[in-house]
């Protein structure tokens, strides 16, 4: 028996509607409901889209400082602000299209002049946080994040405390620098993970924070900067370009980049990882690597329309790469 591969290639610039407008400002996160997706930016710019990326609302910063972690609640962001000069930080949720002006970064410095000064204008629940926000999920309307040096919490879209445990530990059996930083937390069911830079899982109990195991992820060379986790697949990143792809946690293969990873999404039409990576978009399935080099670096990996598009660092878009469509033959 022979397998043949039947290779037929798309132009790269097909697509059935037009390139998104430009984002008007550095972009950072992108967070996305059926029907809305907001772009969020390095100071804290909130720009709302409907499902065809196109902007419903004008600018606007409800919070003067940068949100570094947000997730989509039910009918709410749930985000993490928070200024390393100013030495704050905060958490809590904003209802969807909210699109008023906060006080400015001047008022946040001065401490403001009212009791919400430090607060996001608009908020549903908010509270300050003493510690450095680190990852965080939201799964079923529980929210799961961390906070640097303090612990792992479990609420719910309200804010009410579900539980807290204390930082994990690990069974490192040398301790390198920053070995035990949290680099993600990924929920499937009743259960959730914890990947440490060093590259050991822990796997913990959804419903009180327990242990229930730790192991290492085979094959992996640390420091790692990212892991992303769709199902079964897992595609994990070094500082230095590297990156892995695992199924059922086993090793399949491993490819060098030209530098870090910026975002990763599994693609299920392709079976296969879209990677933006520096200056270049990956495409990676089990049968080829596909590499386009790009002027700007690719930020974002963006389904919408039933298309994916790129969002680079300089708020520009442009259609993802095509990948051949391949099938085989007996």
């Amino acid at each position: 028996m022979q397998t043949r591969f039947h290779i037929r290639a798309f132009p790269h610039e097909a697509m059935a509607h037009g390139i998104p407008p430009r984002i008007p400002f550095l972009p950072d996160n992108v967070v996305q409901w059926p029907t809305t997706t907001l772009v969020t930016g390095m100071e804290g710019e909130f720009l709302w889209l409907d499902e065809d990326l196109e902007p419903t609302s004008s600018v606007a910063t409800p919070f003067p400082m940068r949100t570094v972690l947000a997730v989509a609640g039910e009918e709410h962001l749930i985000a993490c602000w928070l200024d390393r000069e100013l030495l704050l930080a905060n958490m809590g949720t904003i209802p969807l299209g909210f699109t008023e002006q906060g006080i400015s970064r001047a008022e946040l410095r001065r401490g403001g002049t009212s009791g919400q000064a430090r607060h996001p204008k608009g908020h549903t629940w908010s509270h300050s946080l003493d510690a450095e926000p680190i990852a965080m999920v939201c799964h079923d309307g529980s929210v799961l994040f961390s906070l640097y040096n303090r612990g792992l919490y479990c609420i719910d879209e309200d804010a009410t405390e579900r539980w807290r445990v204390a930082p994990p530990s690990w069974r490192y059996t040398k301790r390198r620098p920053r070995s035990t930083e949290i680099v993600a937390l990924h929920v499937q069911g009743d259960e959730f993970t914890i990947t440490s830079r060093g590259g050991r899982i822990q796997r913990r109990s959804m419903r009180n924070g327990a242990l229930l195991e730790e192991f290492i992820l085979p094959a992996i060379e640390g420091p790692l900067e990212h892991h992303f986790q769709a199902g079964e697949e897992h595609l994990v990143c070094s500082s230095d370009g590297t990156v892995w792809w695992l199924q059922h946690l086993e090793h399949r293969m491993h490819i060098k980049l030209s530098g870090p990873v910026q975002d990763a999404k599994w693609d299920p039409t392709i079976n296969g990882w879209r990677i933006a990576g520096w200056r270049e978009e990956i495409v990676l399935t089990s049968h080829a690597m596909h590499r386009n080099e790009t002027d700007e670096i690719p930020h974002r990996v963006v389904f919408a329309r039933g298309q994916t598009f790129i969002l680079f660092n300089d708020g520009s878009w442009e259609n993802a790469h095509q990948v051949p469509l391949v099938s085989e033959e007996e």
